[in-house]
């Protein structure tokens, strides 16, 4: 299992979204390359996709669905806070390294 610790303004606004989506649908904690060549690194985030039975962990934050891959999980950890930056950008951070 894993964690994801938020404000209420973040969760309203992930709520708003899923509103949009198939009723299925969840918020996927994942990495995406920003850049490219030597200059490219991962960066954490977050995508709407419905959950892969036996590849996702999911768990419920006030109601609103997270998931990850469990090799996701293992590479980053298994605890992540999600705020908001000066342009009111959501950023997912891992909290602890992988065990």
């Amino acid at each position: 299992m894993f964690s994801v610790e938020t404000t209420e303004e973040i969760l309203n606004k992930l709520r708003n979204m899923l509103s949009d989506e198939d009723e299925d649908a969840c918020v996927r904690l994942r990495e995406y390359k920003a850049g490219c060549g030597c200059h490219s690194k991962i960066m954490l985030g977050l995508g709407l996709e419905e959950a892969v039975e036996g590849e996702d962990e999911r768990i419920d934050v006030d109601g609103v669905p997270f998931i990850a891959e469990k090799d996701f999980l293992l590479k980053h950890g298994k605890s992540y806070t999600l705020t908001l930056d000066e342009n009111k950008q959501t950023v997912l951070t891992a909290l602890q390294p992988p065990a």
